[in-house]
């Protein structure tokens, strides 16, 4: 026959009105599927499709982070921590008694801490050599050395790093080897090796052992890094706690550095009131030649003058001129020893550490004034915090922006001390000026008075004042030497540190918790750059914006159907043995598949988005191959033939067609010999084995095929087949391999695009969509393949609950 007979359009069941659900499947066919709002970021269950698809790396960085921390841990030795306790406290006072208070227990100035201020004391330098040198740290030994049965040791600055010390415990004797020194001596005695001097107390259950001889800044920067003091809460307690890898060499450190402290505060007390005496010492003997010089001239004016009248009002004018002169005298003093401290920062600004600066800055004159004190005491901060930075286990060069911000507090701490001791001497002068005048002015009240009586009283004034000031300083000075005699600082050893009886803890499972989330964080932040980085299409969101066409539906991985109800075959069970049908066709061998409802649901949004009628032609094609557009095609034809409707699906892709494998027909005779005149419609279009499904294949392979899918034949065809059937669905080749999809396109009336997530190149799909829009196709939608979506299990009741929620309304 060379034409098909017209049959009956055989009713849309879908096309009788809805009036419930119509609006709103209309609704969700413009906007399928809202994306995030714009600032709310992308949503959770992306960051986690990222992770899964990328869980190898994931894995690998926990196993690689975790592994290193492991094999570090299991390599660490065994640490041990002795800790000794001293109590900061001001003996002074109470062995010296009423006049031992030259010193108090609190240092000066509000904004310093007394305890944080000792603790970076028994952190300096100072007490750390002490350490090293008392205890002979110079020499580092092995593991399983036998500190427990080694009573001294000594090391001499000669010792020179890098030399190694060989020891040897034979019955009775020790021998040892330090380069070409060789020595031996019995147990008690001392083993003299030149530079080194050791003692052993007894014969130690090792044969032998070696120690290696170390500069004196590594040793002295070992002890600071190892040593954490640490105050205990609301009290003047401090505990000095030091690790070691042997528990005797930790004890004999907390108590060698807990002593060296105890020295180091005393000897800082003594110097302190040394300077203290020496200043009171020159100050008293300016003052005793004042006062005989005074006393010499009274005695004189005495012998040579006879005659004394005095009067009531002279002796009351002369009094008042006697306190200006204490004043001015006090006023004097004062201002030499500012004029004495300005001289000295003027000339040498270097010499704030010098005796004489800090002699001046202890002296009553400088100690009442609490501003240049104040600024004395930041200085002294200042550089306790330099030598905090610049000492220890993390010492910093003088280059470092913290250390060189301390110099430029320093250099600005002196200006200021200088304009302040500057200041301070210019108002002394301003004030003696206004006594001056004073006493002028009472002198001159009294100027009639006999000469000879004025002058007495003068002289017997300046001597009582002298004799104040000597009396004064010389109880200063006993006070001096009292607290200079005082042993004593205010370091007081409460206890002594103990040997430990096993390791502390290292923190292994915080350790390795820390690593386990480090992987975390870096396996999980690679996988979201390696997604970001990604240059094809993912998400819904991807394809949307990239093509400016709404999602229709979203295609998951096939997974297990809802129900096992249908006959079981063996076939299924056989990898690699699945009918071609079945491996595709899961609207018709996995009816009640999460897969299946997707295409009912795409065949859903493609009716209503046609005002409930499908499109007469529908066109399915992809931007590249290998996107899954065939089985879409085929799925699609087949859930509008399994709704009623009478369907036939046409396999324009001649260069590669697969619509006649997946429903086992031939390939000739097809749409090419039909094309050429070489074969009938009905000799061509073949029956299914879906019901109301009819199959075009592609035919043979022609070199033409462009030009024959725009002939005229195929505009002939196309009408023949929309009058016979209620539905044409052309399946044809990528946009981007030939140009058939945009000559069949324009034919059209919907064009559905086919993208698969994760393999759709963005650029191909943009390009694609441009060329379609070119030619005037309809585009509808696009479907995405994604094989992230896999719905099993509880997912596919949530899957169909949204379905059954969406078609009902």
């Amino acid at each position: 026959m060379s034409e098909i007979v017209p049959r009956p359009r055989q009713p849309h069941p879908e096309a009788a009105p809805r009036t419930p659900p119509m609006p709103l499947l209309r609704a969700q066919a413009a906007d399928p599927a809202p994306a995030s709002a714009p600032g709310e970021g992308i949503p959770m269950r992306e960051y986690l499709a990222a992770l899964r698809r990328h869980i190898w790396l994931v894995l690998a960085a926990v196993l690689v982070s975790t592994g290193i921390a492991a094999y570090r841990i299991s390599k660490e030795p065994p640490r041990y921590a002795a800790a000794a306790a001293v109590q900061l406290v001001n003996p002074r006072q109470a062995l010296a008694g009423e006049i031992g208070t030259g010193q108090t227990d609190q240092l000066p100035g509000w904004y310093t801490d007394p305890i944080l201020s000792q603790v970076q004391v028994l952190r300096s330098r100072g007490v750390a050599e002490q350490v090293v040198d008392s205890l002979g740290l110079r020499l580092q030994a092995e593991p399983g050395f036998p500190y427990a049965d080694l009573d001294s040791i000594r090391v001499s600055p000669a010792a020179r790093p890098g030399d190694t010390l060989q020891l040897t415990f034979a019955p009775g004797m020790v021998r040892g080897r330090l380069g070409p020194v060789r020595a031996e001596a019995p147990y008690g005695q001392p083993l003299d090796l030149g530079v080194a001097r050791l003692t052993f107390a007894r014969r130690p259950a090792v044969p032998s052992a070696r120690m290696h001889v170390i500069d004196q800044q590594s040793a002295v920067m070992w002890v600071i890094g190892s040593m954490n003091p640490a105050q205990r809460q609301m009290t003047n307690v401090l505990d000095i706690q030091f690790t070691a890898g042997d528990p005797q060499l930790a004890a004999r450190v907390a108590n060698g550095a807990a002593a060296a402290f105890q020295t180091v505060s005393m000897r800082s007390a003594q110097t302190e009131s040394r300077r203290r005496r020496m200043f009171v010492e020159q100050q008293l003997r300016s003052t005793d030649s004042l006062l005989l010089i005074a006393q010499h001239q009274l005695s004189a004016f005495r012998k040579g003058v006879r005659s004394f009248s005095p009067r009531e009002s002279f002796r009351t004018t002369e009094e008042g001129l006697t306190q200006f002169r204490l004043q001015r005298q006090a006023l004097l003093t004062e201002k030499s020893v500012y004029d004495q401290m300005g001289q000295v920062l003027a000339t040498d600004p270097g010499r704030e550490g010098s005796e004489q600066i800090a002699a001046l800055a202890a002296s009553p004159e400088v100690a009442s004034n609490s501003g240049i004190l104040s600024l004395y005491n930041e200085l002294i901060k200042y550089q306790t915090a330099r030598d905090s930075l610049t000492t220890g286990r993390w010492s910093r060069a003088a280059t470092n922006p913290d250390v060189q911000q301390l110099d430029s507090l320093i250099s600005t701490n002196r200006g200021r001390r200088v304009r302040a001791v500057g200041a301070r001497s210019a108002a002394l002068s301003a004030q003696i000026g206004v006594l001056d005048q004073v006493m002028a002015s009472d002198a001159a009240s009294i100027s009639q008075l006999p000469d000879a009586e004025a002058e007495e009283m003068r002289l017997s004034r300046e001597v009582e004042t002298l004799q104040r000031l000597v009396d004064d300083m010389r109880r200063e000075q006993q006070e001096a030497r009292v607290d200079e005699a005082v042993e004593a600082g205010q370091v007081e050893i409460v206890d002594w540190a103990l040997v430990p009886g096993g390791p502390v803890g290292t923190g292994r499972k915080r350790r390795l918790l820390f690593a386990l989330l480090v992987g975390l964080m870096i396996g999980g932040g690679g996988a979201l750059v390696l997604d970001r980085l990604n240059t094809a299409i993912v998400r819904r969101e991807d394809a949307e914006s990239m093509l400016q066409v709404p999602v229709i539906a979203v295609i998951p991985r096939l997974g297990e159907p809802l129900k096992a109800s249908r006959r079981l075959d063996v076939r299924r069970l056989l990898p690699g043995k699945q009918p071609e049908e079945e491996r595709g066709l899961v609207t018709v061998s996995e009816m009640q598949s999460a897969g299946s409802q997707a295409y009912r649901k795409l065949r859903t949004h493609l009716i209503f988005s046609q005002g409930g009628q499908p499109p007469r032609t529908l066109l399915v094609t992809s931007a590249s191959a290998s996107e899954g557009k065939t089985t879409v095609c085929a799925n699609l034809a087949t859930t509008f033939a399994q709704q009623g409707l009478r369907v036939v699906l046409i396999d324009g892709d001649m260069r590669r067609p697969r619509l006649h494998g997946l429903f086992s027909q031939a390939r000739s005779p097809g749409l090419s010999e039909l094309l050429e005149g070489e074969a009938q419609v009905a000799s061509v279009v073949r029956d299914t084995n879906v019901p109301n499904l009819h199959l075009i294949a592609a035919g043979r392979l022609v070199p033409h095929v462009s030009e024959l899918l725009g002939g005229a034949a195929m505009g002939r065809l196309m009408r023949e087949l929309n009058a016979e059937y209620d539905l044409v669905v052309v399946d044809t080749p990528p946009v981007l391999a030939a140009a058939d999809a945009e000559i069949l396109g324009a034919q059209a009336d919907a064009v559905l695009v086919v993208v698969r997530a994760g393999q759709t190149e963005r650029q191909s799909a943009h390009y694609a969509m441009q060329q379609l829009r070119a030619v005037g196709a309809q585009i509808v939608g696009a479907v995405l393949n994604d094989p992230d979506q896999k719905i099993s299990g509880y997912g596919k009741y949530a899957y169909y609950y949204d379905y059954y929620t969406e078609t009902t309304g």
